[in-house]
């Protein structure tokens, strides 16, 4: 079986479609939430020193830029319960506490 495939199975989708409008939505957050983050920043006077702190600062904002726009984006495209289930699944891997469906 091929990695199409394997991930049709694993996310529970039926048509190849819905997989393709699935990344279309991942392309699209992850091209806004480069583009939020550096309006942010520069609306806030951010700026990241390459230090352990500024990694870390850097990452938690991109991570929460990036989960709010993943749920709205696929919500307002009709991805809903999809990036719901999604997310959790990210979180629970990241943070270790399961989240009821």
């Amino acid at each position: 079986m091929n990695y199409w495939q394997r991930l049709k199975t694993k996310w529970n989708v039926e048509t190849d479609r819905r997989m393709i409008w699935i990344f279309i939505i991942f392309a699209i957050t992850g091209s806004c939430t480069v583009y939020v983050r550096k309006s942010l920043y520069n609306l806030l006077g951010i700026q990241i020193e390459p230090n352990w702190l500024g990694v870390v600062v850097k990452f938690l904002m991109i991570y929460i830029i990036y989960q709010i726009l993943l749920f709205t984006i696929g919500s307002v495209l009709g991805e809903h319960k999809f990036f719901l289930r999604f997310l959790k699944k990210m979180n629970y891997r990241l943070i270790g506490k399961k989240i009821s469906e």
